[in-house]
């Protein structure tokens, strides 16, 4: 099976290539602007395993949540990269690549990435020896209302700017940097699942709502349904 995938939902930029039994990656770390590296970083990864994009049998692409700038240079590049080859796109939730890398077996965890406004991207997860369980959706919470989700017999997953993050009675951990082969071994565990997605419809986790949208609560109270 030969595949292409990437996530870009963070500052880490992660590409890797696998080629039925070549592997090969790159991880550049807090370097901004992911469009200026990208095309070329998949273009050299390629070359290097020997493959041309009409031999790859589908595309990964982490959809966040996340950085939004980050996850749309990702995507746009990915939906440029697979419509001339008719590629099929296997999505999986970014945070899924911490979750993998930072917990143990049989481990129960919380995964968290701070958003705007106080706000927090999440998601529940428990790591047997075979896989990766998700037991909830991606959620998008305040503070307050996150700590009201976490149960104390669970880790809870954070990343390095959240040091001073005040959880009391939980465990807490930060989580360890996703390798190449985490991105690799999601990303296949997502094209098992037949987790694809239409060029036309893919896109970030919108979970996140605007600055705009957020201050206008503040100021106003939370918009009633009708």
């Amino acid at each position: 099976m030969n595949f292409l995938t990437l996530d870009s939902s963070s500052q880490r930029l992660m590409v890797a290539v696998k080629a039925k039994s070549k592997e090969a990656g790159v991880i550049l770390n807090s370097v901004g602007k992911h469009g200026a590296f990208l095309i070329t970083a998949m273009q050299d990864l390629l070359a290097y395993v020997g493959l041309n994009p009409s031999e790859l049998d589908f595309v990964g692409c982490g959809i966040g949540p996340g950085s939004l700038t980050g996850l749309r240079v990702g995507i746009s590049t990915i939906k440029g990269f697979a419509f001339p080859f008719d590629l099929s796109v296997a999505v999986f939730c970014s945070l899924d690549l911490l979750a993998i890398a930072s917990l143990n077996v049989e481990e129960k965890g919380v995964v968290i990435r701070r958003g705007r406004e106080g706000h927090y991207y999440w998601r529940r997860y428990r790591l047997t020896s075979d896989e990766l369980i998700q037991e909830t959706s991606p959620a998008f919470s305040p503070l307050e209302e996150l700590k009201k989700e976490l149960n104390s017999d669970e880790i809870v997953v954070f990343e390095d700017h959240d040091y001073s993050l005040d959880l009391p009675g939980m465990s807490m951990r930060l989580a360890k940097p996703p390798a190449i082969e985490d991105l690799l071994r999601l990303t296949e565990k997502s094209y098992e699942k037949r987790e694809f997605v239409n060029l036309r419809e893919l896109a970030p986790y919108y979970l996140q709502k605007s600055v705009a949208e957020i201050n206008w609560e503040k100021r106003h109270g939370s918009k009633k349904s009708p």
